[in-house]
């Protein structure tokens, strides 16, 4: 798990074309919180697309440049064309597959939950999106890194998992702190920027209710106490840190897939005798 680590921060030094996927996601999904707040949510919804689109092919670039371990954009271009549709097609099908899911079991938990569905349905669609991803998140790397077909790369993923699931199990928590630590400072870093604008509310007392059934009035009142700079500067923390947190989460999981890997191929290493039989040393 440690050596997977530190090898992910050498892969970040060594190929920087690997934070370009994080500063793609970043720029999309901050340009959209600001369009979304700004009430343009037509132009939002077009650029959020856009972002996820073209996010497949950094994400194979990426993910192939450093299974070459090789920094050149030209390496990093020909990961990208190659392995475009090996990275897009299977989130396609896991997303189909996880409506289907959904739909499967929305019908009887409304049924059985009665008043309360609209929560019940909320925690399904919470739970089949985090059992989804737990078992398939190394699809891409298998896919890119192995050249794997739709299927073979969800069930290779599947695979790792459940064949080594402990060290799994400590990748994805070192991933949740991450994921955790960084927002920590991204909270810091937004309050210094929004002080002055929260803080009046904060010392009054008073409080921002939500309402679901009025949500875009909610949000119209939230912008307007933030003003332009304001919405420019979430946007930018927002941007900034999944421009950190993706580079790392894509390098670390490039890391731990090729060390798994390698290990796999050690515990097989062995020889066939003149008679066919397997010996392993």
């Amino acid at each position: 798990m440690f050596g997977s680590l530190q090898e992910a921060f050498n892969l970040l030094t060594r190929i920087p074309l690997v934070w370009t996927t994080g500063i793609i996601m970043g720029a999309a999904l901050g340009l959209d919180f600001m369009l979304e707040l700004s009430g343009e949510m037509f132009f939002a919804g077009k650029i959020l697309l856009f972002g996820l689109l073209v996010l497949p092919f950094f994400v194979a670039g990426s993910l192939g440049a450093m299974h070459r371990q090789d920094g050149s954009l030209a390496a990093f271009l020909e990961e990208g064309k190659k392995g475009y549709f090996r990275v897009l097609l299977p989130a396609i099908v896991l997303i189909f597959a996880a409506a289907v899911t959904l739909i499967l079991l929305a019908i009887p938990v409304a049924v059985l939950t009665g008043s309360g569905a609209v929560g019940a349905v909320g925690s399904a669609v919470l739970g089949v999106a985090l059992s989804f991803a737990f078992f398939a998140y190394f699809y891409d790397a298998a896919a890119v890194t192995e050249e794997l077909g739709v299927f073979a790369s969800l069930q290779r993923s599947a695979a790792l998992v459940l064949t080594d699931l402990w060290n799994v199990l400590l990748f994805y928590a070192a991933n949740i702190a991450a994921f955790i630590g960084l927002g920590f400072a991204a909270l810091i870093l937004l309050t210094a920027f929004l002080y002055d604008k929260l803080a009046p509310i904060v010392e009054s007392g008073e409080t921002l209710a939500f309402d679901a059934a009025n949500a875009t009035a909610a949000q119209a009142e939230f912008a307007a106490i933030l003003g332009p700079d304001g919405i420019w500067a979430i946007a930018l923390v927002y941007a900034l840190f999944v421009a950190v947190f993706v580079p790392f989460a894509l390098a670390f999981k490039a890391a731990f897939y090729a060390r798994h890997i390698r290990e796999a191929e050690e515990e097989v290493v062995g020889e066939y005798d003149e008679k066919g039989r397997w010996y392993r040393y």
